[in-house]
């Protein structure tokens, strides 16, 4: 059976373009678009890792982040994707030392850049 990742952007388009990077690798994709949906399909899924946008309408990225470490008890794969912050803000060096995610994507990647953190992180 596939592994499941889980897409999570506000952006229809957004998730559109990673659900069709992402299939093609084997992986099997369910969506996302608002932290509440986020939130629930992590509850009753899943997933081998999550791609997060930082800003949502009803709630930042890492409330999402927190909330999946919460139900886990762990810190899952969670690389946060943004074209707000980048790799050298404190908040993603935060983030990341305190284990809330494990990476970081900036908005506009490649089609290569996405993946590379795919494969590195499903492996």
């Amino acid at each position: 059976m596939a592994q499941v990742i889980l897409v999570v952007d506000d952006e229809p388009d957004m998730c559109w373009i990673m659900s069709n990077i992402i299939q093609p690798q084997g992986f099997n994709v369910v969506v996302a678009t608002t932290g509440e949906d986020a939130c629930f399909k992590f509850a009753h899924g899943e997933f081998s890792m999550m791609f997060l946008d930082a800003k949502l309408p009803d709630m930042e990225g890492l409330e999402i982040a927190k909330y999946a470490r919460h139900l886990t008890g762990r810190s899952p794969c969670i690389v946060m994707v943004s074209g707000y912050h980048y790799l050298d803000d404190p908040v993603v060096q935060k983030a990341m030392i305190e284990g809330l995610i494990r990476d970081f994507l900036p908005k506009p990647f490649s089609n290569e850049d996405l993946i590379k953190i795919l494969r590195f992180y499903t492996q």
